[in-house]
C-alpha cells in the first residue's frame, strides 16, 4: 500500500553525480544487490559505510494511476476523501543529505538552515 503513496526509495548515494550509480554495488567486483521484488525504483540496497553521503528522502505523493490501482487492488482502510482533499497539492518531499562517519551520521542539510 505504501509504494503507491511512495513510489521511490528513501534515499541514494550522492557521488560525482546528483544521483550516483553505486547504490546497487554488492563490492568492488562490480556484483550487485537486486532491488527486493515490487520496489523497482528503489535506488539504494548497497550496505552503507563510513564516507557515503546519501540522501535521506521521504515523501508522500498523490499520483492518479498509482492510486487508481491501489483502489483496484486493496482500497480498505485508506480515508479516501482526506486523499482526495489532497491530490490537488501533488505530494511533498523533504531531502536531507547525510555524510555517514565512524562515529555516526551527520546531517548535512539542517545546519544551513539554522539561524
Amino acid at each position: 500500500m505504501t509504494s503507491a503513496f511512495l513510489p521511490h526509495g528513501i534515499g541514494h548515494f550522492i557521488g560525482l553525480q546528483v544521483h550516483d550509480v553505486g547504490g546497487l554495488m554488492a563490492d568492488v567486483e562490480g556484483g550487485t544487490i537486486p532491488r527486493p521484488e515490487g520496489h523497482p525504483f528503489l535506488r539504494l540496497t548497497r550496505a552503507v559505510e563510513p564516507g557515503h553521503v546519501f540522501t535521506v528522502e521521504p515523501g508522500i505523493y498523490f499520483i492518479d494511476s498509482l492510486l487508481a490501482d491501489l483502489k483496484k487492488r486493496d482500497g480498505k482502510g485508506i480515508n479516501w476523501p482526506k486523499v482526495d482533499s489532497f491530490r490537488k497539492y501533488g505530494g511533498v518531499r523533504i531531502e536531507d543529505e547525510i555524510v555517514v562517519r565512524e562515529e555516526g551520521g551527520e546531517n548535512l542539510t539542517r545546519p544551513a538552515f539554522e539561524g
